[in-house]
């Protein structure tokens, strides 16, 4: 957004910060299928063109019934969050798993695992991305595994991330 608005010098950023991240946070995100603002406050952002118009006003309640209302509708927006952020990581792994070479590891299975590392006067090219080892400690679902690293700590890898060692 921020490339959207700046000049070709991106001197101004700083003019544009407030603005920028005001309509991000007004926007409603596909994942959530509510703006951040409402989550946070309970009610939608407010524009300069929302003054020049007359607003519908809360009806006249007491201030417990008012909090016990707002208390409602926020639960009921955190339950429709909920369920549309489920739906989004369904609908996020199936695009990921979609077009992975799926492989079987079984428990105590060694494996070396992706580890991509940059350092700085080495050539990526030349790189060992597989240098770490480990064995496989747990079987999550078809495509996640945790791994018990040789280094130490325990990590949960997808499945394209590791390589049998035979």
């Amino acid at each position: 957004m921020m490339a959207k608005v700046i000049s070709t010098n991106q001197r101004d950023w700083s003019e544009y910060l407030g603005y920028v991240t005001f309509r991000y946070n007004a926007t409603v995100h596909n994942a959530t299928g509510f703006s951040p603002f409402f989550l946070m406050t309970e009610r939608e952002a407010v524009w300069n063109v929302d003054f020049a118009f007359p607003r519908d006003t809360e009806s006249d309640t007491s201030p417990p019934e008012f909090v016990r209302n707002v208390r409602e509708r926020l639960r009921q927006a955190f339950t429709l969050v909920r369920e549309n952020l489920q739906r989004s990581a369904e609908a996020a792994s199936c695009w990921y798993n979609r077009k992975v070479a799926r492989h079987e590891f079984y428990v105590s299975d060694v494996v070396r695992v992706f580890w991509p590392r940059r350092f700085r006067g080495r050539t990526p090219k030349w790189q060992n991305l597989y240098e770490q080892t480990g064995r496989v400690a747990a079987r999550l679902n078809d495509a996640t595994y945790v791994v018990q690293l040789d280094r130490g700590g325990k990590k949960i890898f997808h499945t394209d991330k590791l390589k049998l060692i035979k």
